[in-house]
């Protein structure tokens, strides 16, 4: 990225095209299991937006600066933002959403045909329509997201 000297041509292939690819990885994929990675590819993203903004200047920033540039980037364009969406926690909401809305969408068409077949893809032998057979992995996950929602 740093061979486009461009600011705008920058901040638009980073924003719309490497942080979507991990935003619609984030929201398909249980946390756990990638939080580690979107923190990396977030500190990269940032440090590669810092780079091209300030010329290298940003490694002389002190902590106090560092976090209020943490902040602006992730604030909208109007309010003088970049309006940079980290994964690292985006992802946990996304992926919780998402996997609601197709559990809901599961639920309610258990038992017929054939949707029966697809249900059975996606949570083989759970029962969406009761709370007690949430025991299998794709449902674990959704258990743990909404944990770590609750927490934060």
């Amino acid at each position: 990225m740093d061979v486009v000297t461009d600011g705008l041509i920058h901040l638009q292939l980073i924003t719309f095209c490497q942080n979507s690819r991990l935003t619609f990885l984030g929201r398909n994929t249980p946390t756990p299991l990638i939080s580690e990675i979107l923190t990396q590819v977030d500190d990269t993203i940032v440090e590669t937006l810092y780079r091209n903004r300030t010329s290298g200047g940003h490694v002389d920033w002190t902590p106090h600066l560092r976090k209020f540039a943490n902040m602006k980037i992730q604030v909208s364009h109007f309010c003088g933002g970049f309006r940079i969406t980290l994964n690292e926690g985006s992802a946990i909401s996304a992926f919780y959403s998402a996997t609601c809305a197709l559990i809901i969408w599961l639920g309610s068409h258990r038992g017929a045909l054939p949707d029966q077949q697809f249900t059975d893809t996606w949570v083989p032998r759970q029962d969406l329509t009761s709370t007690e057979t949430g025991n299998g992995p794709f449902l674990q996950a959704l258990s743990k997201s909404h944990v770590l929602l609750l927490q934060d």
